[in-house]
Order: C-alpha cells, then sequence, then structure tokens
C-alpha cells in the first residue's frame, strides 16, 4: 500500500500487543539522520578547545592575583605593626626617634620581610616622618608597601 501525504512519509504506524489483548496503534518518528556527521564533531570539539584554553588562562591569572594580593596584605600589616609600634612607645626626652633609618627583618603569616623605616624632620620640631618600607626579605630592592606616618615628642 502506498501512502501519498507528507505526515505519513515521516511517521510510521506500528501496531503493538497490549496486555489484555487489544491492538493499539502508535506513531513512531522516522528520523533520517542517526548521528552527527564527522565534521560536526570536529567542530564541537575546536570549539571546546578554545574555550577550555580560555576557561584555564583566566583560572591561572585569578591564583596569580590571588598570591599577589595576599603577599600585598600582609606586607601592609607588617608596615602598620611597624608604625603602631613605635606610636606605642612611651614617649620621653630620649625615646623621642631620632633622624635616620633603621632596618628590621620580620615574619608574618610564615614569610620573611625586610622594613625599612626612615625617620624624617617636619616644620615642627617636636614631630617626625616615619616612612616605612616593606619589602619580602628576598629581594629587598622591590618595595610592595611605604606607609607614612607621624609620632609627637609627647
Amino acid at each position: 500500500r502506498k501512502e501519498s501525504s507528507a505526515a505519513s512519509d515521516v511517521y510510521k504506524r506500528q501496531v503493538t500487543a497490549t496486555s489484555n489483548g487489544l491492538k493499539m496503534n502508535r506513531f513512531s518518528r522516522q528520523s533520517k539522520q542517526a548521528g552527527f556527521t564527522l565534521l560536526e564533531v570536529m567542530i564541537a570539539l575546536a570549539i571546546f578547545a578554545v574555550v577550555s584554553g580560555a576557561l584555564i588562562r583566566n583560572a591561572a591569572q585569578t591564583v596569580s592575583q590571588t598570591a599577589i594580593v595576599q603577599q600585598r596584605t600582609v606586607a601592609y600589616w607588617v608596615a602598620e605593626n611597624q608604625l603602631n609600634e613605635t606610636r606605642g612607645q612611651p614617649r620621653t626626652e630620649d625615646s623621642f626617634p631620632g633622624l635616620g633609618s633603621d632596618r628590621y627583618s620580620v615574619t608574618m603569616a610564615g614569610q620573611d620581610w625586610e622594613v625599612l623605616m626612615d625617620v624624617e624632620s617636619t616644620d615642627n620640631p617636636d614631630m617626625r616622618r616615619l616612612i616605612v618600607s616593606v619589602s619580602p626579605a628576598s629581594d629587598t630592592d622591590y618595595v610592595i608597601v611605604e606607609l607614612t606616618g607621624f609620632v609627637g615628642k609627647y
């Protein structure tokens, strides 16, 4: 028997038996294509490779930036600690910071730091400017943080 309609070309009528003996008609779609072609799979893999490469680069950059931010944060804490320690000392005529530079080695958060504190004069003879520079102990030329504070004589 020939079927003439376009719908009958796409759908094929199947007869199945049920448990109560009645027959039911079921329609199933016959596809002209059973899967993906090799070209489609290759294009999909190429797109996946490009996207994966971009994601990996982005993840590596994020890890690097996180390490830099962590290093700067710890260096900032080291500089703040040094400023606060100097400010917190009792002030007498003899304990007023003298002009010049002092270098300290500090360990914080499992890292060794080099702290350079420059004490400079100001227009007010009873005030000193403190400039604290913090760098990794392994590379003292690379200053990560520099803080400036002031301390009074009394």
